[in-house]
């Protein structure tokens, strides 16, 4: 689902994932600051796994992802929550498609289906939006904490210390998964500004492939996952799971064979 945001038709990837499923719509919005660039996210939901989707979608290419590292170089100003402070960036893009129809298309499949799980996910850029939208649920009190479900792929860095510990405190079902040497899961860096990454990463310090072993860290920010490497590298963002992120253009035939 992560992967099938890329696509401008992400309701193949959902068809071609789930046996019963709905696809709810995909909304595209212009991003803060990058005035060439869009953010684009989609509801859906699967009655065969009961659970409704969001999905956000990352940077189109390379260069989009180093103009994003330069943009969002600057402390945490953002209010997000309580005390809690993000990156503006981020924050704007997220709030941009939330209130562009993404809430308001996941409380209509969350009324129709009160008892299903909520998955949210997103990559790279997307990450941070899918972090940011797991939490305004939770501290909103739109979905019960226990069915919300949150993993990413090559998330950076959202906001600081305060918004990490929010984010542990509510959403116990969080993965950021993260590729071998990608650079992306290391910005903005955790010693300017006060940045600090939420819990849990999942490290993959190899390609990702069939059968390759992680590292499982459930504290923040870590020593013993990526944080362990400085050897950085932007090509470890652009595949995970040993394909390239935008595999999903044509939909996701072949790709799952769990398909349920």
């Amino acid at each position: 689902m992560a992967a099938s945001a890329y696509s401008e038709h992400p309701e193949l990837c959902v068809k071609d994932n789930y046996n019963q499923s709905e696809f709810k719509r995909r909304i595209k919005v212009n991003c803060d600051t990058l005035k060439n660039d869009h953010c684009v996210a989609f509801t859906a939901v699967s009655h065969s796994n009961k659970a409704i989707i969001i999905s956000f979608r990352g940077s189109e290419d390379l260069e989009g992802i180093m103009e994003i590292i330069d943009v969002i170089s600057i402390p945490p100003t953002a209010e997000f929550y309580g005390k809690a402070k993000v990156n503006h960036y981020f924050y704007t893009a997220f709030n941009d498609l939330w209130t562009s129809g993404i809430k308001d298309d996941f409380l209509s499949l969350k009324n129709k289906n009160p008892n299903y799980e909520l998955w949210i996910t997103g990559h790279s850029l997307g990450g941070a939006m899918a972090s940011l939208a797991a939490a305004t649920v939770a501290t909103t009190n739109l979905f019960p904490l226990d069915k919300i479900k949150l993993i990413t792929f090559g998330e950076p860095r959202i906001g600081d210390k305060t918004y990490a510990e929010l984010h542990d405190s509510l959403i116990s079902y969080a993965y950021r998964i993260i590729h071998h040497h990608d650079i992306f899961p290391h910005e903005p860096p955790s010693w300017i500004y006060g940045y600090q990454h939420h819990k849990s990463e999942v490290w993959y310090d190899n390609d990702m492939a069939v059968g390759d072993s992680y590292i499982e860290c459930d504290e923040d920010e870590s020593k013993k996952c990526s944080e362990s490497t400085v050897n950085l590298n932007p090509m470890d963002h652009q595949s995970y799971y040993n394909v390239k992120v935008i595999f999903a253009n044509d939909g996701c035939a072949g790709f799952n064979p769990y398909k349920n």
